[in-house]
């Protein structure tokens, strides 16, 4: 036996060796071998639970957690998922030991938007941004509870930029109005919270009505809860769809044609034609048809009960369009009350295709402003400081432009003279132009402290801003885009 432990005690000894080098040189344990394998695991995991705003640096077995956290409790739950992402962590199995935190705070979302739609079925769709994925679970919880269980569909986004107050406690009470109703909408804009929705029974839309009103602030309720229409178009999958009660056939041919003649996709009419019903309404149906029909979603309608809003259109299309609604309407002159509640969206901006907004910001976004104005200019109508019409797709676009800046830029709207007038009333008639653009973005619903007016008069014509530093004949609108720095 002792024999044998001699002639094997070599090739043990060669097994030893060749162990412990490979323990030294090749193993997965080794500091340099475990550290990129930790980081690849812990990066790996942090893009699998959704952190895409955080990235890992490994110091052997200790994570160093980086990036724009959109809040506290983000960065917790993230520092948390990479503790976890690999062998439960530790030093014995060798896993992340110290997770040291190094994140920077996120650039705020402005404007910062939650929304709950719940359809005719119950069903309910969360979207929008919450401060946190903590309360974005409650939020979800609290749907399915007050829906009998049905669970919620989860778009939400955790971001920074919630305002203060108790924030969560406003979405929950939304959650409750929106459990109450047929079906409908609440959306959480900054501190004001907008519900929409039907309910048939009036004493049920009273009520909640004055629930929403009387929000606690710093918050504001604002209701518009409907009870059941006369006549409806609503954009839906098969097209957009006309239904309800008309008059007359002529006014139901109205109706259609207006319809037709500027939608997009297929029009279905499923009007029928009561003589008693009243008709003071199709005036307005036949002005905002042609502009409603350009809508992306949504739906308008006559809701003549007492106590309803008269005649309202609600759904999502560029500012343009629902600037050119409200327009209209107002000229129409009916008489009825007429209620547009229509949410922005951004149109293609073809003329920045080329611009890359990840790479140097403020120089990108300047390009971008740039490109538009140079194939898009602002005019305003005869009486010089009132923007003209045909503007506003330019200004949608430049809209469009702002969402995909950096949310820490500024920007300074400059407004010029095109007269050699004097020059104090023309450096006024400048600031009014300017003030003009602010007042179209900020109605679309951009953060007013992210943008300033200045006038120019004569003496200060707008420049090229392609490097030439020419002037610009004839351009009334530029806008230089500042850090907060500047």
């Amino acid at each position: 036996m002792k024999m044998l432990d001699y002639l094997l005690a070599p090739v043990a000894l060669v097994g030893l060796v060749a162990t412990g080098w490979w323990g030294l040189y090749q193993s997965p344990q080794r500091p340099a071998n475990l550290a990129a394998q930790l980081e690849q695991d812990a990066n790996a995991a942090l893009a699998r639970n959704g952190y895409d705003w955080a990235h890992v640096r490994m110091n052997g077995q200790r994570a160093v957690l980086k990036g724009a956290a959109p809040s506290e409790d983000a960065a917790m739950a993230a520092a948390e998922t990479v503790l976890r992402s690999q062998w439960g962590g530790g030093v014995v199995v060798g896993g992340v030991t110290v997770v040291e935190v190094a994140v920077d705070p996120g650039l705020p979302v402005s404007p910062f938007v939650w929304r709950a739609q719940k359809s005719a079925d119950g069903h309910i769709i969360l979207s929008g941004y919450v401060p946190s994925r903590m309360i974005a679970s409650q939020i979800e919880a609290e749907a399915a509870r007050l829906s009998g269980g049905l669970a919620a569909e989860n778009r939400m986004e955790v971001a920074a930029g919630a305002p203060g107050g108790n924030w969560q406690g406003v979405a929950r009470f939304g959650l409750g109005i929106l459990s109450d109703l047929d079906q409908g909408e609440v959306r959480l804009t900054g501190r004001t919270l907008r519900v929409s929705g039907t309910e048939t029974d009036p004493a049920e839309r009273t009520r909640l009505s004055a629930q929403v009103s009387a929000l606690a602030a710093p918050y504001r309720g604002v209701p518009l809860i409907k009870g059941l229409p006369v006549w409806t178009a609503a954009h839906t999958d098969e097209g957009l769809v006309l239904e309800g009660k008309v008059r007359s056939e002529a006014q139901r041919r109205a109706l259609a044609d207006a319809a037709q003649a500027h939608a997009a996709g297929d029009v279905i009419d499923r009007m029928e034609l009561a003589p008693d019903m009243p008709d003071g309404w199709v005036v307005l149906a036949e002005t905002g048809l042609p502009v409603f029909a350009r809508f992306q979603t949504g739906d308008m309608g006559y809701y003549p009960a007492e106590g309803d809003a008269g005649f309202v259109i609600e759904g999502e299309a560029p500012a343009s369009l629902i600037q050119s609604v409200k327009q209209d309407l107002t000229a129409a002159g009916s008489g009825l009350p007429a209620t547009v509640w229509a949410y922005p969206v951004d149109v293609d901006v073809p003329e920045v295709s080329g611009v890359d907004f990840t790479k140097d910001g403020a120089a990108a976004c300047q390009s971008a402003f740039d490109a538009v104005l140079a194939s898009n200019p602002i005019g305003f109508d005869e009486d010089g400081t009132t923007l003209s019409r045909q503007s506003w797709p330019a200004l949608d676009k430049l809209l469009a432009v702002s969402h995909r800046c950096a949310p820490g830029l500024l920007f300074e709207i400059g407004g010029h003279s095109d007269s050699t007038g004097n020059s104090d009333a023309e450096g006024a008639s400048g600031k009014a132009r300017a003030e003009a653009v602010v007042s179209y973005m900020v109605a679309a619903g951009f953060d007013p402290a992210r943008l300033s007016a200045l006038g120019y008069g004569p003496d200060q014509p707008a420049r090229a801003n392609d490097n030439s530093d020419g002037p610009v004949p004839g351009r009334l609108i530029e806008i230089r885009v500042l850090t907060r720095s500047d």
